[in-house]
């Protein structure tokens, strides 16, 4: 298995040198760095203030309408820490409200469907599908791209994508899906780990980012639960009501299309019932399964 996996890291990193070589070719018409607000792209925010990687035109923060306060107030560090030498823009979903609880528990118009953990009527498990990320992060940013260029499509532009995935979460890197995007992991590059990226902004002046994760994200670890359950305990609470509503909502268009028991934690019970401290980690590895390496960094 470690052999494939090696085998998959050359590969990925032979991609990555020929997507450069293409860069090296094309006129960039943007850079833009993909804020997630969490350790790792906060990190290459402190290091373009640093001057130790190449500039970027702007950073997108993509807001779901469900972060952490934490998040929030981190956001604002970051805004007040780059005044008039980053320009930090956050965007939000336009096709419902813009906040992720109410369009899945609303009974008409568009809704993402998140991965929560399911009991079918057959008692066999299984989980939802994901399209949250698509809807809540990619498109809007996609949208702010459009506008910036002026263009109503971005096909023949070249846009380069700075992500903060760091190099022990290399599988969630990925080609882009379209001619016009470019994607760059500055930390896969320079084999830089999130442990490596939080050493240097320990030894730096700068304060030490959060975890960045919407309140109810299924994939959470147990830690992250009882953090979000000790230190922002009304948080906690509005997760274990949008757990409760899982099951009970009868009007949510999401909820209506699923036969079984929907729950955010993986051991399939209440998540008020479930104790984090004990409980045997089966949890994902926070979003070792999220394609587009936009959420959690």
């Amino acid at each position: 298995m470690m052999f494939y996996s090696m085998i998959w890291t050359m590969n990925f990193l032979t991609e990555l040198r020929l997507a450069d070589e293409v860069t090296l070719e094309k006129k960039l018409d943007l850079r833009v760095l993909s804020l997630g607000a969490g350790v790792q792209s906060s990190t290459l925010i402190f290091k373009l203030l640093e001057n130790e990687i190449k500039p970027v035109d702007i950073a997108i923060f993509a807001d779901t309408g469900n972060e952490p306060k934490e998040v929030y107030e981190w956001l604002e560090y970051l805004k007040k820490l780059t005044k008039n030498i980053i320009d930090i823009e956050v965007v939000r979903n336009e096709k419902n409200t813009g906040n992720i609880i109410t369009d899945i528990l609303s009974p008409s118009g568009r809704f993402a469907s998140i991965p929560v953990y399911t009991i079918n009527p057959d008692n066999t498990k299984g989980n939802t599908r994901r399209t949250c990320t698509s809807e809540y992060k990619i498109v809007p940013i996609q949208k702010k791209i459009r506008e910036i260029l002026g263009v109503n499509n971005l096909r023949g532009k070249a846009v380069e994508m700075v992500m903060g995935i760091s190099y022990d979460e290399i599988q969630r890197a990925k080609t882009p899906p379209n001619k016009w995007q470019i994607n760059c992991y500055p930390f896969i590059d320079s084999k830089i780990t999130r442990d490596d990226c939080k050493h240097w902004v320990s030894h730096s002046q700068y304060k030490q980012p959060p975890r960045s994760a919407c309140i109810i994200c299924p994939y959470h670890r147990n830690e992250e639960w009882s953090h979000l359950k000790n230190n922002y305990p009304e948080e906690f609470k509005q997760a274990v009501w949008f757990d409760e509503q899982l099951r009970s909502n009868k009007e949510s268009q999401f909820i209506n299309k699923l036969d079984g028991e929907l729950y955010l934690h993986d051991q399939r019970k209440p998540l008020k019932d479930v104790n984090f401290d004990t409980v045997k980690e089966k949890q994902y590895n926070l979003f070792d399964d999220e394609c587009e390496g936009m959420c959690g960094i």
